[in-house]
C-alpha cells in the first residue's frame, strides 16, 4: 500500500514538474519575443509600376553593392521610336538597329531593367539590358572598307563607318513640348519635333552613355535639347571630339596613337586602362601619304599583299599573314611598334620589310592602318556642367573582345540632386517626389533606336 501511494506521489510531482517546465518554457519564449525580438526577413526585390529609388546612407556605386541585390525593379517595356533612318553619304554600316525592335539584339527581347536609390546629396540609377554583341567602335575611320548593304555609296577611299551601343535618359527642364504633347504626358517624345531632335519649346535634359565615347572615361554625355539649336553639348569641356578636319565622311583622320599606355582615373577613383583599337586618349597626328603606301603595299618584289593579303585579309598567296582589314586592329599598335617588330626576328616577313625604303615606311603603316581602321572620337576628361553624370559598368576596356561572346549591358548613372547648372533637370525631393523620364536603347545606332516614351521616377 505504502508503495502505490509513494509511486503515486511520484507520478503527480513528475507531472507537477512537467506542467511547471512546460509554463516557465512559455514564459521565457514570450520574454525573449518581448526583449529579443526575431530578426527581419531579408528583403526580397519586387517588380514596381514605377522606378522607385529609396533613400540610402551608404552610396550604391558599384555593381556589386549589396543594395542592388534586393533594390526593387522596374521591368520597362521597349516599342519601336525610330527605324528606317540611314546617314549621309560616307557614313556607311552604322545603322544596326534600322529594322527597330526586329534588329536589336538579333530579336530578342533586351529585357531591361531599371532601379534606382538616393541620398541627401546624389541619385543612383541602374540600368541593365541583354545586348548578345559588344559595338565598341563608333565613326570609325576605314580605307576602303566594307560596302553598306543598305546604301548604293562607295566604300572606296576614306569612309567613316562602325558605330557603338548607347543609353540614354531624358528627363524635363522646363515644361517642354512638341507636336506630340507636353514631356509632362509624352515623356521624351517632347524631345523630337519636325523629324529632328529639337523641342517646340522649353527643354530636356539627356544623359547618353556611350560604349564608344563617354563609358571609357566614366562618364554618360550631359547633353540638352531646346527650341532654338536642338541638341547641344552642357557647358563644359566636351569629352569627345570627332577625329577629322571636317565633318565630311571621306576625309582622313587627324590622330592616331602615340604608343604611351592610356592609363586614366575614373570619377569612382578607379584606375583604367583604354584600348587604343577603339579609345584614342593619348594622340599624336596621323601622318603619312596612303596613295604611296598603297604602291609598296603591293610592290611585286617586297610588298605586304604577299602574306597579307590584296585587301588586308590575311592569308596571302605566300603565306597566313594576319589580316590587317579587321576593324580596331592596326589601332592597337604604335608606329614604333609596328615598326620594331617588323624588323625584328619574331617577323616572318622580314625580309619584305627590309626591303621597304626607310623613307616609304610611314605611307606603307599608314595604308595599314587605314585598312584596320582609327577611332572615330578623341576623348579627353570633361568639366563643368558637362561633366555632371559618370557613369560605372561591366565593361572591360582594356582589351575590348568583340568576338567572344556578351550577354548583358549593366551601368549606373551618378549625379547630384541638384546642381547649379541651367542645362539641367533639378531633382528636388522636399518639393517633388515624381518625375517623368523616357528612355532609348541603340544596338550599333544612333539614329534608330527602341525605348519607352514615358516612365516614372518615384523617391520613396
Amino acid at each position: 500500500m505504502t508503495n502505490q501511494i509513494e509511486k503515486s506521489n511520484m507520478k503527480l510531482n513528475y507531472i507537477y514538474k512537467s506542467i511547471v517546465v512546460v509554463f516557465l518554457s512559455i514564459a521565457f519564449v514570450a520574454c525573449e519575443e518581448e526583449f529579443f525580438p526575431a530578426p527581419p526577413k531579408a528583403k526580397s526585390a519586387k517588380e514596381t509600376t514605377t522606378l522607385e529609388a529609396t533613400f540610402v546612407v551608404t552610396p550604391p556605386i558599384t555593381l556589386s553593392d549589396v543594395y542592388w541585390k534586393t533594390a526593387d525593379y522596374l521591368k520597362v517595356p521597349v516599342i519601336d521610336l525610330n527605324k528606317n533612318l540611314l546617314y549621309p553619304n560616307g557614313y556607311l554600316n552604322m545603322t544596326g538597329t534600322y529594322n527597330g525592335l526586329t534588329s536589336f539584339n538579333a530579336g530578342a527581347n533586351p529585357n531591361v531593367i531599371m532601379k534606382a536609390a538616393y541620398d541627401n546629396a546624389k541619385m543612383y540609377l541602374y540600368v541593365e539590358w541583354t545586348d548578345n554583341d559588344l559595338s565598341p567602335a563608333s565613326f570609325a575611320s576605314i580605307l576602303n572598307g566594307p560596302v553598306d548593304p543598305l546604301k548604293s555609296d562607295t566604300a572606296g577611299g576614306w569612309t567613316t563607318q562602325e558605330n557603338s551601343d548607347k543609353f540614354s535618359i531624358a528627363f524635363d527642364i522646363n515644361n517642354a513640348t512638341s507636336s506630340a504633347g507636353a514631356f509632362s504626358n509624352v515623356g521624351c517624345a517632347a524631345s523630337c519635333h519636325s523629324n529632328s531632335m529639337q523641342t517646340l519649346s522649353g527643354s530636356v535634359d539627356l544623359w547618353n552613355w556611350d560604349l564608344a565615347t563617354s563609358e571609357a572615361l566614366g562618364y554618360a554625355h550631359d547633353w540638352s535639347v531646346n527650341s532654338a539649336t536642338g541638341i547641344q553639348n552642357d557647358a563644359g569641356n566636351i569629352m569627345a571630339i570627332l577625329n577629322k578636319s571636317t565633318s565630311d565622311a571621306r576625309t582622313a583622320p587627324i590622330y592616331e596613337w602615340n604608343g604611351v599606355e592610356q592609363i586614366i582615373t575614373r570619377p569612382d577613383g578607379k584606375s583604367t586602362t583604354l584600348d587604343p583599337g577603339y579609345y584614342l586618349y593619348n594622340k599624336t597626328a596621323f601622318i603619312g601619304d596612303i596613295v604611296e603606301g598603297k604602291t609598296i603595299y603591293h610592290n611585286a618584289v617586297y610588298g605586304c599583299n604577299h602574306c597579307h593579303g590584296d585587301f588586308g585579309e590575311g592569308n596571302g598567296p605566300f603565306g597566313d599573314g594576319t589580316a590587317f582589314a579587321s576593324v580596331g586592329f592596326a589601332s592597337k599598335y604604335s608606329r614604333a611598334a609596328i615598326k620594331s617588330f617588323s624588323s625584328s626576328e619574331l617577323h616572318t616577313g622580314k625580309p619584305y620589310w627590309s626591303q621597304v625604303p626607310v623613307n616609304k615606311q610611314d605611307d606603307l603603316i599608314a595604308f595599314i592602318k587605314g585598312m584596320g581602321s582609327l577611332p572615330g572620337f578623341t576623348l579627353t576628361a570633361p568639366d563643368g556642367s558637362a561633366a555632371d553624370v559618370w557613369s560605372v559598368s561591366n565593361v572591360t576596356r582594356s582589351r575590348l573582345n568583340t568576338i567572344a561572346p556578351h550577354t548583358q549591358y549593366k551601368v549606373i548613372l551618378v549625379r547630384n540632386l541638384v546642381t547649379s547648372n541651367a542645362d539641367d533637370a533639378q531633382f528636388n525631393v522636399a518639393t517633388s517626389k515624381t518625375y517623368p523620364f523616357g528612355i532609348a536603347l541603340m544596338d550599333a545606332d544612333s539614329k534608330n533606336h527602341i525605348g519607352s516614351l514615358k516612365q516614372i521616377l518615384t523617391f520613396k
